[in-house]
């Protein structure tokens, strides 16, 4: 209940009040789609008068909300109307609906929207989790037991007699599984039940075997523990079951082989915390609602997030999406970036540079220590030296420059030890010459045996990436000159080395390079850091605002996009195709080019661009290749899609994977890009196996043309 995402714009737009209601519906089963949230709405005017009291209660929920300045994104959200439904639900099953009642009801979603705001606003601040639909359940309490001492207020069990029609054609378990499905709506028909299933298969598959689980192990725990049955017939609680597994199993972690497990286990635990519910509630005769939900899921999520624990459960990183959209997002980040739970840093050296021991080496590089890296500089033959190697002069790396990895600040520096004759070391002084940065947090890094007094940087100094802070040298434990690096958790000199990966170099000799956008270079590997060529990053010309028309041809017939190029104010750039809403988003930094996402289909040329850039170094060398492994699910056949989404937890059977290079012509740059696709993928009608695309220094993007099996798929020509 409430994924806080933020709205799209296409009904915003229009009329914002849609929307805002049916994702108020769909927000009860954690989507933000609207026909999911119609088929909710219909399940609950099964009894009309009780539909109506929780459309009214939502509707008056929003107006409070508006009414008392909240966030409009949180309004539109759905945040304040579905808990405003739940409680209209929840009081029209109980009370006939009359004057009176609207009355309490009113007073009541005050009170709500009131407590809404304040515990969502504390658990963002001090827990970091979702507050959930726990402002529903207080007001619903509170408004129970105010009806009590109000005269004017009848009670009545009409709607739950009105439910009952239908029991009885479908087999009991699969009955009880489909009714407790509406009974997050406080719906007891099997019809209710029908059109929520209905709902959830429309939003989201994994969310349906998700309920399904979660459902079966509460139901199993319950029965085999001697609970009575009708606790879940009879009192709107199984629904507690499933919603738990599916916020635990897909919504908040990413569905996984060990998730599924999580929703397995978190159904049993919301069974038994649905059973101490209602012992407790018994004397005050009040209904279990969704706490038992609600204890259960951030129960889970509060051992989730430990730092941690929050990486080997598969935590969704950002806001969370449907199961599959977090499936795919997780999926696309493991293939594409590093993991966002590692240091990522640049190479500390200009210029071509050999690993000569990487992690777990076979010297100095074990235990506590074994993530260092040491370099050096050989020449073709693989020598470290000019001549004979007799002094440190002969060694080319020696007084070489030193680089910052990355922005920090000096935190220690050691400058005057001697650098030692070739084949001696000083093991009073292990790691000899030295400065520290700090970059974030608990990161930091060190730049070892450096030659004496050429640091050119003191304690306390801020630095950027790619500054020179000293010379390489050979001081400390170092028989020959070299340079030694490492991420550490603390500013102390030895102190133990952290796991980390370096960002956009250059791997390789000569005329088999690649471009590796992160990673750790084994032993032996010969690394350069990536020079920026202006004349690329000219041609990367995505100036915000810029509209123009593209004629793409495919397969002989002819059509025109116009695309945009846009920022939102976040600072997120987009290239949108304006009248389909299909989009990329793009990040330029002062390395490379990236486009992030795609969300379309294959059927404009946008789609053939994201495979054509998915990845663009600001070089220009056509030895480099260049790879990248982008999505092909926007570019499947629906059912090939669905198929991908149900594996893709366990196996990735659309693998798609590019290679690229980039050559510069005069003004022009051109990239060549070469797609390897997987059986499943290259189902895809319209995905192409290579792509030509043609960039103007200071204007852009030219031209595009998508080949397959050797003949021409389509070109896009844009209209300058």
């Amino acid at each position: 209940m409430s994924l806080h995402s933020a709205p799209s714009t296409s009904w915003s737009s229009v009329w914002p009040l849609p929307r805002s209601v049916l994702s108020s519906y769909a927000q009860v089963w954690f989507s933000t789609r609207t026909l999911p949230g119609l088929c909710f709405l219909c399940a609950t005017f099964v009894v009309p008068l009780h539909g109506a009291s929780g459309l009214l209660g939502l509707l008056s929920a929003n107006a409070f909300a508006k009414l008392l300045g909240r966030p409009a994104e949180h309004i539109e959200e759905g945040y304040y109307g579905f808990n405003g439904l739940l409680l209209g639900l929840a009081l029209g099953l109980f009370f006939r609906f009359r004057l009176e009642f609207v009355g309490l009801l009113l007073v009541a979603q005050l009170l709500m929207v009131l407590l809404a705001a304040g515990l969502r606003h504390l658990a963002e601040r001090f827990l970091g989790i979702p507050v959930l639909s726990l402002a529903f359940v207080l007001a619903t309490w509170v408004a129970l037991l105010a009806a009590r001492r109000f005269s004017g207020i009848e009670f009545t069990i009409e709607p739950i007699d009105a439910m009952k029609h239908g029991a009885g054609v479908l087999p009991p378990w699969v009955e009880t599984f489909i009714c407790s499905l509406g009974a997050a709506f406080f719906q007891l028909s099997p019809l209710s039940g029908a059109l929520v299933l209905l709902g959830l298969l429309i939003s989201s598959r994994w969310a349906t075997l998700l309920a399904a689980i979660g459902f079966a192990a509460g139901f199993g725990v319950h029965k085999a523990l001697g609970g009575n049955l009708s606790d879940i017939a009879n009192n709107f609680v199984g629904f507690n079951f499933a919603l738990s597994a599916v916020a635990v199993g897909g919504i908040w972690i990413v569905v996984s082989p060990k998730s599924l497990l999580l929703a397995a286990a978190s159904g049993a635990v919301a069974a038994m915390a649905t059973a101490a519910t209602f012992v407790m509630l018994e004397p005050l005769n009040l209904p279990v609602l969704a706490l038992p939900f609600i204890l259960t899921t951030q129960l889970f999520l509060l051992a989730a997030y430990t730092a941690r624990a929050a990486h080997r459960m598969g935590v969704v990183q950002g806001v969370p999406g449907s199961p599959e959209e977090n499936i795919a997002k997780a999926a696309y980040q493991r293939r594409r970036y590093p993991d966002p739970m590692l240091p990522v840093v640049y190479l500390p050296v200009m210029g071509e540079w050999t690993v000569t021991q990487g992690h777990d080496g076979e010297h100095t590089h074990k235990g506590l220590w074994r993530h260092g890296l040491d370099f050096e500089v050989r020449d073709d033959r693989g020598q470290p030296y000019r001549t004979d190697g007799a002094t440190c002069e002969d060694y080319y790396c020696f007084g070489a420059p030193v680089v910052a990895p990355a922005d920090g600040k000096v935190v220690h520096v050691v400058n005057h030890l001697r650098d030692n004759r070739i084949g001696e070391v000083d093991t009073s002084n292990n790691w000899g010459n030295l400065v520290i940065l700090w970059h974030s947090g608990y990161v930091y890094s060190a730049l070892c045996h450096l030659k004496k007094d050429s640091l050119l940087v003191a304690e306390g100094q801020a630095v950027t990436a790619g500054q020179v802070l000293a010379r390489a040298g050979s001081s400390g434990r170092s028989p020959t000159p070299h340079l030694h690096f490492q991420l550490q958790a603390s500013a102390d000199i030895g102190s133990p080395t952290l796991h980390g990966e370096l960002l956009h170099y250059l791997s390789g000799h000569k005329d088999e390079k690649r471009y590796i956008t992160h990673g750790v270079p084994a032993q032996g590997a010969v690394v350069a850091p990536v020079e920026p060529d202006d004349h690329v990053r000219r041609a990367l010309f995505f100036p915000p605002g810029r509209s123009f028309d593209v004629e793409v041809t495919v397969r002989g017939k002819r059509h025109v996009e116009r695309w945009e190029y846009a920022i939102d104010e976040l600072g997120v750039r987009r290239i949108v195709e304006v009248h389909r809403g299909e989009s990329i988003k793009l990040f330029l930094g002062d390395r490379y080019l990236t486009l992030l996402e795609y969300a379309g289909s294959s059927r404009t040329a946008l789609g053939w661009l994201y495979l054509a850039m998915a990845r663009v170094p600001l070089l220009a060398d056509e030895r480099v290749k260049i790879e990248d492994r982008p999505s092909a699910s926007g570019f499947m056949p629906p059912l090939q899609r669905l198929f991908h989404e149900l594996v893709l937890p366990f196996a990735d059977l659309s693998q798609l994977s590019t290679s690229s290079v980039v050559q510069r012509k005069g003004d022009r740059v051109l990239i060549t890009t070469t797609l390897h696709a997987s059986r499943l993928a290259r189902a895809a009608r319209l995905l192409p196996d290579r792509l030509e695309t043609e960039l103007l220094v200071d204007v852009g993007l030219c031209s595009l043309r998508a080949y397959r099996d050797g003949e021409l798929l389509g070109a896009a020509e844009v209209k300058i």
